[in-house]
């Protein structure tokens, strides 16, 4: 699965307003505002230059308007003139972050931690760091203890079903995603994540041979995505096994609808029809099959082509 990790806005209670990180946030061109509010905050740092709010306030400003170096920045010089401001690292790490500065960025949510070890904007932000950098089994920790605190943060829970996923743990990415969906029903990639969540248990699932609770997740799958030639594949696998040849062949049909070429359906198309005694009918796409694939030097090899759920799991 492809997925992006996002990290919510970030929005310290401070000694000053400041405001909202977003991380995510993409550059949202010429602003009159933005541009007249950092003139404002920078003349007031130029008056009182050792400020560390003062200059945290004109980080966010230069955040806010894509200006991310001029925000790390400000944000380094907060951190030298007040090394225990536990928010100007969270901040820092995120201005680092929004650079691709990835490994400075978690030394400066762990510098955060260290000063506040309950700040749970640092927690969701190291962990989802952590993940990107691969390091799911510590990002998923903090992620855990984020949700623990604060259930309802929607961005941490997608990222939480992200890693989940990506270490290979298909159930706990699937509830953390249906969980997310109850709350927030169009959560940006949400539902197509859960698809792929399903499609991913229903093939370990089929690989068990337990083609009934496959054949379940499978169908749930293709309600949230119904493009995928792979999902109808393995929906027409899991009736294979069960022996229900005809829904088989329905299924591969489908796959076969969105992706022409493909090899495995065209082939248990065949072999579906040969066992239904459909001789007549097996034989085209046997032919089909062997064009496609110029090894199989016959008809009998195209026969004897094993396309499986272990072509599917990768």
């Amino acid at each position: 699965m492809k997925a992006l990790y996002r990290i919510g806005p970030l929005l310290w209670l401070g000694l000053v307003p400041l405001w909202a990180f977003a991380p995510a946030a993409a550059k949202e061109g010429y602003n009159v505002w933005a541009k007249e509010k950092i003139r404002f905050i920078y003349n007031k740092v130029q008056r009182n230059p050792y400020n560390a709010e003062l200059r945290v306030m004109l980080a966010n400003a230069y955040y806010r308007d894509g200006r991310y170096y001029d925000a790390q920045l400000e944000l380094e010089e907060a951190v030298r003139l007040s090394p225990r401001y536990a928010e100007a690292h969270c901040n820092l790490a995120v201005a680092l972050q929004a650079q691709a500065k990835l490994e400075a960025a978690s030394r400066s949510y762990r510098s955060a931690l260290d000063i506040d070890s309950t700040i749970v904007e640092a927690l969701s932000g190291l962990g989802t760091l952590l993940c990107r950098l691969e390091r799911h089994a510590e990002g998923l920790k903090y992620l855990e203890h984020v949700l623990q605190s604060e259930p309802d943060r929607s961005g941490t829970r997608y990222n939480l079903a992200v890693a989940y996923h990506k270490v290979g743990d298909f159930r706990q990415a699937i509830h953390h995603l249906e969980t997310l969906l109850q709350h927030d029903a169009i959560y940006p990639g949400a539902s197509i994540a859960l698809a792929r969540a399903y499609y991913s248990q229903g093939l370990i699932t089929l690989q068990a041979k337990q083609a009934d609770e496959a054949l379940d997740l499978l169908e749930k799958a293709l309600e949230r995505k119904s493009d995928d030639a792979d999902f109808f594949f393995a929906k027409g696998l899991a009736h294979f096994e069960k022996g229900e040849y005809p829904q088989a062949v329905d299924a591969y049909l489908a796959a076969v609808k969105r992706d022409a070429h493909h090899l495995g359906a065209l082939q248990n198309i065949a072999t579906s029809y040969e066992l239904m005694d459909r001789p007549d009918k097996a034989r085209p796409y046997y032919g089909q099959v062997q064009r496609l694939a110029p090894h199989l030097k016959s008809i009998e090899a195209a026969r004897n082509a094993k396309f499986g759920v272990e072509t599917l799991i990768r």
